[in-house]
């Protein structure tokens, strides 16, 4: 497996054991409701707040999602994408040395990231997932760091997340995508996410309880052979002939005779075919619904034109694409909190997070966040527990003092009470949720 090496990587490949213990102090000014909610915001260098956390939270949490800096040379915050604030130049000063000062923007985010991302995965439960936010300028290099902590075989996807933004109009290509790298603790342990792509129509089949499809399908992987169908056999109709015939698919030795909505003669029926062995097992079940390879309960029937066809009831949605759309972009994410009373520079959408959030199993985990800002996430937790009647808890982390107490906090008590950006109102779906466990600081 490749690996990638970057000046300064030694300092850091075990420095996260060697960052210290600390304690965490409440501060009841900026907390809300009931303090043993098991929610938290902790203000403070993620570094030292990771580790400050683990040894109550190690192995507990099942989704991590983050949105580091991506190393694009904005500097206008304190984890800035140059990673060129005192306070990060001063940290590599101190772990890298000498060579901390001549490392180019490159390194230093590298240097920035490894720590952090070796600190998150101790958190991770056994099924576990980490989400990872990301642009063109870093994701190669986060790739291969995520690759080399997690493994490749625990990359589940990279997401093309489509951000319906501003464009650069003097661009002679526009770019309107991000990427959300997903990599879990152990990838077997990962289940098929019970949630439905949010760009699929309201009147999509994958909304409908019954997924019916043909099963007769050609090719070199699906041979010609015969099935015979028994006297019995339903019809989606309840009187039809259907002749013989060796000029349609599937080929039938006699006529096929339908009574009564059911085949009254047996015949052979001879495709190729996409379900073979589940539809023998319905045969050898006396024509009584069986269980496919994903448990749902699976039935087959024959058409008015011949046609042989699966009909199943699905367990539960799952539908997940690479690209995701539909879920807002920092734009419209700016304008709601503006209208909170927020002014915050590129925030990610509260139903991106939610979406990625849902594709969990369960609603009764812990979400992570590190890199909070203006707390998306906490706010992507509250509204999906509002949705589904949930039980998910939050810990979220945020370096800059200022966001931490003038945006963060306040926006999760705002989300918290119930209100809605764009009805300037209160509304009764968060009234159960009023609760944010103390926001902390380091002594």
């Amino acid at each position: 497996m490749p690996t990638l090496n970057w000046i300064g990587k030694e300092a850091v490949e075990k420095h996260h054991k060697d960052v210290p213990y600390r304690l965490l102090e409440p501060v009841a000014e900026l907390s809300c409701g009931d303090e043993h909610s098991g929610n938290l915001l902790v203000q403070g260098d993620n570094l030292h707040a990771l580790k400050a956390l683990l040894p109550r939270y190690a192995g507990k949490v099942k989704c991590i999602y983050i949105d580091p800096p991506y190393n694009t040379g904005n500097e206008g915050w304190v984890y800035n994408d140059n990673v060129n604030s005192p306070e990060i130049r001063k940290w590599l000063g101190e772990v890298v040395g000498k060579e901390g000062d001549t490392l180019d923007r490159h390194d230093r985010w590298l240097c920035m990231m490894y720590p952090r991302l070796l600190l998150l995965k101790q958190f991770l439960a056994t099924d576990g997932v980490i989400f990872v936010s990301i642009d063109d300028y870093a994701i190669h290099h986060l790739r291969l760091l995520m690759d080399e902590i997690f493994g490749t075989k625990n990359r589940l996807e990279s997401f093309v997340w489509r951000t319906d933004g501003n464009f650069d109009n003097q661009a002679k290509i526009k770019n309107c995508h991000e990427y959300i790298l997903m990599y879990s603790n152990n990838a077997a342990l990962f289940p098929h996410p019970k949630v439905i792509d949010p760009s699929v129509g309201e009147n999509s089949k994958l909304n409908k309880n019954i997924i019916q499809n043909t099963i007769v399908k050609n090719g070199p992987k699906n041979p010609m052979s015969s099935v015979l169908l028994p006297a019995g056999f339903p019809c989606t109709v309840d009187e039809v002939i259907i002749p013989k015939r060796t000029d349609a698919y599937p080929h039938y030795d006699s006529d096929v005779v339908i009574k009564e909505g059911k085949l009254v003669y047996p015949v052979n029926a001879t495709s190729g075919w996409s379900s073979k062995n589940i539809l023998l097992d319905f045969i050898n079940n006396n024509l009584e619904a069986v269980f496919d390879s994903k448990d749902q309960l699976t039935e087959f029937v024959i058409t008015h034109t011949g046609a042989i066809e699966s009909r199943k009831v699905r367990n539960s949605a799952s539908h997940v694409v690479s690209v995701i759309n539909g879920v807002g972009s920092t734009q419209s994410q700016k304008a709601e909190l503006e209208k909170m009373g927020f002014d915050f520079q590129y925030p990610k959408p509260v139903d991106l997070i939610r979406y990625l959030i849902s594709m969990i199993a369960g609603n009764d985990f812990i979400v992570m966040d590190s890199f909070a800002g203006s707390g998306s996430t906490a706010h992507a937790v509250l509204k999906q527990n509002s949705l589904d009647d949930g039980n998910r808890k939050f810990i979220l982390v945020e370096l800059e003092d200022g966001i931490a107490k003038t945006v963060t906090a306040k926006r999760i008590n705002m989300a918290i009470s119930g209100y809605e950006a764009n009805s300037n109102m209160r509304c009764d779906s968060f009234k159960s949720l009023m609760i944010i466990n103390k926001l902390s600081k380091f002594l």
